[in-house]
């Protein structure tokens, strides 16, 4: 009996202990729950920023190639050799620009004096680029006078 009793004494703590959740080598159910929720959410936050991301950088992308073609455009005509023919070279509306589906370049030229009794005599170049995924067309403008 008294090896009985032995026995009994030495697996009542260990029991008591596995019941009490001290010594366990697993994780509950909830705990893996809990997990799983907390993986999902960052897993979804995470998506949307991405998602989010990529639409900026597209539309970031589109903003530089108009903001680009305008500069071009203006670069070519300051580079003019003919201050005089400058109306009839440059302003129109381009549809189709190589290279850019989808974009439309369009250049105004306005002349300032020019006439005899007139001290000035200068041109305002404007050009304006649209199209899809510009929320608002890319437009400059610079001036160039006769020299």
């Amino acid at each position: 009996m008294s090896l009985t009793m032995s026995i009994r004494s030495r697996r009542a703590p260990a029991e008591s202990r596995a019941i009490a959740g001290s010594n366990r080598s697993g994780m509950t159910l909830i705990e893996v729950i809990v997990a799983i929720m907390l993986m999902t959410g960052a897993m979804l936050s995470m998506g949307a920023f991405i998602a989010r991301y990529a639409n900026v950088s597209g539309t970031m992308q589109r903003r530089i190639e108009a903001n680009e073609l305008v500069a071009d455009r203006l670069e070519e005509v300051k580079g003019a050799l003919l201050y005089s023919a400058i109306e009839a070279v440059y302003v129109k509306t381009e549809s189709s620009i190589t290279g850019h589906p989808g974009l439309t370049r369009q250049t105004l030229v306005t002349h300032t004096g020019g006439a005899a009794p007139s001290l000035y005599d200068y041109k305002t170049i404007t050009v304006i680029v649209n199209g899809p995924g510009l929320k608002t067309p890319s437009k400059k403008t610079t001036v160039i006078s006769i020299f």
